[in-house]
């Protein structure tokens, strides 16, 4: 291990696991020779430990690379040790453009050469022959991208155009499809004219959720019908095969298996809906699961995540990305959510971003973090180090600003009344990074 062959330069990779490399490049082997150790407690073991485990192979190599989740800084051994990407699975992508001497030995590839690592996603996408579930219009459903359908409530007091509106600001932050939800008692004539403007306006397709009367009506001027139960499903079985329709689950049996492939077997466009629940009670966790049995019949899930978001007196930024994730994770293939109420604005954006982020996680087969974007609306991940300083630990900040120094206490009653004699702009500034730093106790400040 370790002579030159061929003017080749030899690089070790450190690893846990050698078996999670994918085979390198051709082109990278007419550079480079590349040689694994593998450490299988690595990630248990302290920098110094770590040193004396690789110290021998310093000087027989050109370069170690290091996984890139290892916290340590190398930066004493003059570009020898460098950290890598965070998972293995992509660093030989990632040498194509990069030289090895190229890489940190303070923090992971990821963290520096993010924008080649969004061009190594695009053209494993390209690269990724699969067949769409479904198309609707023109809109193709995919098992690894999932799409968004975003709900809008019909009460019938806003104005038609007032609609065409919320859905293109939907559409403008990432819904993918329009879903209309409508109760019995809706005029007609005012749902002809909110889906004949919507039908003109945008081109993404639009559904319509309401009872059997309402869909039958509708269904020549929609392209999605929701919601049938598997009783109702089979009653209107004449009228649906030209349409896309989506079949409420709400358990798992084998009757419903056998009836699903029946479905299958009529040629009938289905979109499989195993109803999410609220978290706790009746519970999220039971949607999931029958999410997970549904998955390998073939068709399209849906789940909809606005009545785990509405139901939760928590910022939606963290439950929309989780449940999300939850949901990609039991094999949805679509994500339906809506903006109801005040706390749920912004929804269909951060699940749109957070489609976006389990897209990379995927494609890289690496968690959700340093991904080339991210849903950090409220926390940051490092402490503030510009024009502004801002540093601590998990009580107490530290602020610099013009060369004065501020400390304030998380924990106070009003800690920011302490920067009172700031100027205005500055002010106003520092008291929304210090409610970040301090979030959660800021929470419960009385200012």
């Amino acid at each position: 291990m370790g002579a030159k062959l061929n003017n080749k330069r030899n690089i070790l990779l450190i690893t846990t696991n050698i078996k999670v490399f994918p085979e390198p490049d051709i082109s990278l082997k007419d550079n480079y020779s590349f040689h694994y150790l593998e450490i299988k407690d690595l990630y248990y073991m302290g920098k110094e430990q770590i040193i004396n485990r690789i110290l021998n192979y310093i000087n027989k190599f050109d370069i170690i690379i290091l996984p890139g989740n290892i916290i340590w800084d190398f930066s004493d051994f003059n570009g020898k040790l460098v950290k890598g990407t965070m998972s293995p699975y992509y660093l030989f992508d990632l040498l194509k453009h990069i030289k090895p001497e190229e890489l940190s030995p303070k923090v992971s590839a990821d963290k520096i050469y993010g924008k080649i690592i969004k061009l190594i996603i695009e053209e494993k996408l390209k690269n990724r022959v699969e067949n769409p579930l479904l198309k609707i219009k023109n809109l193709e459903i995919y098992n690894y991208h999932p799409m968004v359908f975003a709900e809008v409530f019909l009460y019938g007091k806003d104005g038609a155009d007032n609609i065409v509106n919320i859905a293109k600001n939907y559409i403008e932050d990432g819904a993918d499809a329009i879903i209309l939800g409508v109760m019995s008692s809706i005029s007609y004539d005012y749902l002809k004219k909110v889906i004949y403007l919507l039908s003109k306006t945008i081109p993404n397709p639009i559904g319509l959720d309401g009872n059997i009367e309402i869909l039958k009506k509708f269904k020549d001027d929609i392209d999605i019908l929701m919601s049938f139960s598997m009783k109702s499903i089979y009653e209107n079985l004449d009228w649906l095969y030209d349409k896309v329709s989506v079949l409420l689950i709400n358990e798992i049996n084998e009757k419903i298996k056998n009836n699903i492939e029946k479905l299958k077997k009529e040629k009938l466009k289905i979109i499989l809906d195993p109803i999410a629940y609220p978290a706790l009670s009746p519970g999220f966790l039971d949607s999931l699961i029958r999410a997970r049995a549904l998955s390998n019949l073939g068709y399209p899930i849906m789940i909809g995540i606005n009545n785990v978001t509405e139901l939760i007196d928590a910022d939606t930024t963290g439950i929309n990305a989780l449940s999300t994730f939850l949901s990609i994770e039991a094999g949805a293939s679509i994500i339906l959510t809506g903006e109801v109420s005040v706390k749920n604005r912004g929804s269909v954006f951060e699940i749109k971003r957070a489609i976006e982020m389990a897209k990379e996680s995927i494609i890289l087969k690496k968690p959700p973090k340093d991904t080339s974007i991210n849903l950090l609306a409220l926390k940051e991940k490092d402490w503030l180090n510009n024009n502004i300083k801002i540093y601590g630990n998990r009580d107490t900040i530290n602020i610099i600003i013009d060369e004065k120094s501020i400390q304030i206490s998380c924990k106070e009653d009003c800690p920011i009344s302490s920067l009172q004699h700031l100027e205005k702009k500055d002010l106003i500034k520092l008291s929304i990074l210090i409610y970040r730093y301090c979030s959660p106790w800021s929470m419960k400040w009385n200012c």
